[in-house]
């Protein structure tokens, strides 16, 4: 899924405020620091500071480096200076591609803002309109675990067996989405090598084709080992009037987030996608997910090219550098501190060379051209047979937070090759390289 400089005393106070602000606390470089800036290098303009040597390096270095020959005709890039909005550098930077798993930052700040960082889900079970029926009913939550799933069958037996109800009737209720089917732009052979199809309820996000009915035969099989016969398994439907037996709330969107930035997981994106639409009133369809998502990026004053899921599998999806960066430099607004705290930290993203997806066992920030970013960058990857992005943020020699995204389609010859150097260019940004 960083720190640094400052010569003079006024600088000092502009960055501490500044990740005050942010929720984060500085990191002032000292006169000894490999950051450190020059001592002309921050003139104050209207309360801010600016490194133009700083952006000026980043710029000249990453056209130097952004050629055709390493990265093709089909890439696309923008570094950001996430304080002032400055574009530092951009090439194609308006031109949509296949952004892959980058696309996550959307859903996580569809997700973080509709819901806010610290809601939770809430899986429950009711009784049905026999008295021997028990509806485990699905609210969508991609974190629900199997410790969940006892606690549930625990309580629900203890109730059956007070009722002297001892035989029971499991159903499964996921009808809070609709039916699964592809996404616009997913190749069938995506389910079940990239994720399976999308229910309201699964369980430690098991790989199994119905999750629902996996979910009801765990559940099943719990009720037996509490004293209870499970006579028959099925899907079957609530309503608002079924009696509550259970209920049990699951992680936080924030820690629901971090696993899908951290590890690009799939499901909790899907699930997370659709969970906006359905808050938002549009429904519980991908036509309304993607409706509900067009409208959040517009209140955000952002823009997406053409975004058909939340995972970034489509194929059809296309975002540009610029719409990337400009993603992250959202989630450094002051006004956005709370609800995208967790996506200025190292919860939040990779971190090059060390977490998630940007591990070195990922072969992540290993080459002599990256290595020196190591614990400097954060962010999200992107990958598809054709598609390799990386989108995040860093701080330049200035001690500036500095949004980036870099986008390369078409097959490469060496995915290894074309990972080293997006990650050279993520270097280039921190100026360490």
């Amino acid at each position: 899924m960083t720190s640094r400089p400052g010569p003079v005393t006024t600088r000092r106070i502009t960055i501490a405020l500044l990740a005050s602000a942010l929720g984060a606390a500085p990191v002032l470089a000292t006169a000894g620091s490999a950051h450190a800036a020059g001592s002309g290098d921050n003139p104050t303009i209207t309360g801010r500071t600016i490194g133009p040597r700083t952006d000026n390096r980043i710029s000249s270095m990453l056209t130097a480096r952004a050629t055709t020959a390493r990265f093709g005709t089909s890439f696309t890039g923008a570094v950001i200076d996430a304080a002032s909005g400055k574009v530092v550098w951009s090439q194609r930077g308006s031109t949509g591609y296949m952004p892959a798993s980058t696309t996550k930052w959307v859903t996580a700040t569809d997700a973080l803002r509709v819901f806010g960082p610290t809601y939770r889900f809430t899986t429950t079970v009711k009784r049905g309109p026999g008295a021997d029926q028990v509806i485990l009913v699905g609210s969508g939550d991609p974190s629900f675990s199997s410790a969940q799933l006892t606690a549930l069958a625990k309580t629900t037996a203890t109730t059956m067996k007070a009722r002297k109800q001892l035989r029971v009737r499991v159903y499964a209720d996921d009808y809070l989405f609709a039916s699964p089917t592809l996404a616009t732009g997913w190749r069938s052979t995506y389910i079940p090598a990239d994720t399976t199809w999308l229910r309201a309820l699964v369980v430690d996000g098991r790989q199994v084709d119905d999750t629902s009915i996996d979910a009801a035969k765990l559940f099943a099989a719990k009720l037996k080992t509490y004293g209870l016969t499970v006579t028959s398994i099925a899907r079957g439907a609530s309503s608002s009037k079924s009696p509550l037996l259970a209920s049990s709330a699951g992680q936080t969107v924030n820690q629901i987030v971090s696993r899908m930035m951290l590890e690009s997981d799939n499901e909790h994106a899907e699930a997370l996608h659709r969970l906006v639409g359905i808050k938002l009133g549009y429904g519980n369809t991908w036509a309304a997910a993607k409706s509900a998502q067009a409208t959040r990026l517009k209140s955000e004053g952002l823009t997406a090219t053409a975004l058909y899921d939340g995972s970034g599998l489509s194929r059809s999806d296309r975002l540009t550098g610029l719409q990337l960066a400009r993603l992250v430099t959202n989630a450094f607004e002051p006004a956005n501190a709370t609800p995208f705290a967790v996506l200025r930290s190292d919860a939040g993203l990779p971190i090059a060379g060390k977490t998630g997806t940007l591990s070195a066992s990922y072969g992540r920030f290993t080459a002599s051209t990256s290595k020196c970013a190591v614990g400097m960058v954060h962010a999200k990857t992107g990958t598809l047979t054709d598609a390799v992005a990386l989108t995040g943020w860093t701080r330049g020699t200035d001690g500036r937070v500095k949004a980036f995204a870099f986008v390369i389609n078409g097959k490469p010859t060496s995915m290894t090759a074309m990972r080293q150097n997006i990650d050279m260019l993520a270097a280039t940004v921190t100026g360490c390289y």
